[in-house]
């Protein structure tokens, strides 16, 4: 596919970020789909696997754990990483389980809720302190209010649009 870049070793590096960025526990399996969304003329979702994107496609991250322990687990967090060529879809975390929801603007090194603020010189001269854009997130975390439960499945959503071409 011309102008296209193959996602897989994209896919593979944030796949061992988000398995490690769970909650370590042995009791714990997880797993990365990544799928390509498209919209028909009715506005309907299509999915497709994501192996090669092109600038301008949207992703699915879809981050799921699996308790297979016999004990619930708690304070369980999950962290999705945002892969260079992409930028997070603002509103687009989501799960079923009640959670917390931050964001990281420098590759998991600290979170918070709302952007950080940036000091920005205006075409006035005046510099003022303005959040972050939406395209320095790195990181998006959730920290489920729920435990999970013995047997049980919980699935963390987000979407990134592609930007730029990789190689």
């Amino acid at each position: 596919m011309k102008g296209s870049w193959h996602f897989a070793a994209q896919l593979a590096v944030t796949t061992a970020l988000c398995v490690a960025a769970a909650t370590a526990r042995a009791d714990v399996s997880s797993r990365l789909e990544a799928v390509n969304v498209t919209a028909d003329a009715n506005g309907q979702e299509h999915y497709a696997d994501a192996a090669a994107v092109k600038p301008g496609d949207l992703i699915e991250y879809r981050l799921i754990y699996e308790n297979t322990g016999t004990a619930r687990v708690s304070q369980f967090t999950v962290n999705g990483p945002i892969p260079k060529g992409t930028v997070y879809v603002v509103g687009s975390a989501t799960s079923a389980v009640k959670h917390s929801l931050k964001f990281s603007y420098d590759g998991g090194q600290s979170w918070a809720a709302t952007p950080p603020l940036r000091a920005v010189r205006g075409a006035d001269g005046k510099v003022r302190e303005v959040p972050a854009p939406t395209e320095e997130i790195t990181n998006v975390e959730w920290l489920a209010q729920e435990p999970l439960p013995a047997g049980a499945a919980q699935t963390y959503r987000y979407r990134v649009r592609v930007t730029a071409a990789q190689p």
